[in-house]
């Protein structure tokens, strides 16, 4: 009898033993699935966090550049509109001096006039000296613009391809979690229904082992009667 409520002990011992470490391997389960989501998410979110980074800045790059572009151009027209009404207005100032001197000195008026148109000449030579020169700038300006055109271009291009090779590696990385999601729960149904199974093996013996222990108690008393 000793023998038999040792052997008891024991198989109760080892029952509850292997609940424990059901218990464990399902918590183990557990703990891992929750790893594996928390760690896909976050590097999906590092990868689209430095995409969307590298964008804007670049396009923000590229816009202050145009913007300044765009400043010193309209600052070069202003200024040439500037220096063009001054010498309008002071080729106006010089006219109406001309013309309000005295009508009896025409022959010196006439050779004032003549150096006055000289140097009318001259200035009129220099204003299509700086016009040419601002046209210059101006052609070098648009043509600086057109290259700036080609290159953002060219930088668009590649942010695209860049956008494109992202979300590819995205999708991949997507995939695979979502493969690696499937291999949990499978996995996870596995152990499920080995759990489910182990424990109605464990019942049946249980019920098992109150019908045995009744029996002895029955024969123990039947002997015990006997005796």
């Amino acid at each position: 009898m000793e023998q038999l409520r040792d052997k008891d002990e024991e198989y109760v011992k080892a029952g509850m033993k292997q609940n424990d470490d059901i218990d464990d391997l399902i918590k183990s389960m557990r703990e891992q699935f929750i790893n594996m989501r928390t760690d896909y998410t976050d590097q999906m979110n590092i990868i689209e966090n430095n995409f969307n980074t590298e964008r804007q800045k670049i396009l923000k790059r590229n816009h202050e550049e145009i913007q300044q572009l765009f400043h010193e151009h309209q600052k070069l027209e202003n200024e040439f509109m500037k220096k063009r009404g001054d010498k309008e207005n002071e080729y106006t100032d010089d006219l109406e001096k001309l013309k309000t001197q005295d009508a009896n000195d025409q022959n010196e008026q006439k050779i004032k006039l003549e150096k006055e148109m000289q140097i009318l000449q001259k200035c009129m030579e220099d204003m299509k000296a700086v016009f040419r020169l601002n046209e210059e700038k101006l052609d070098f300006n648009h043509k600086v613009l057109f290259e700036r055109e080609k290159v953002n271009k060219i930088t668009i291009e590649s942010l695209k391809r860049k956008k494109r090779h992202y979300q590819e590696v995205l999708r991949t990385v997507k995939d695979k979690y979502d493969a690696q999601i499937l291999a949990a729960s499978n996995f996870n149904k596995a152990m499920t229904k080995e759990y489910k199974k182990f424990t109605r093996e464990f019942l049946l013996l249980q019920k098992k082992y109150e019908r045995f222990e009744k029996s002895d108690k029955n024969r123990f008393q039947e002997i015990w009667s006997m005796n």
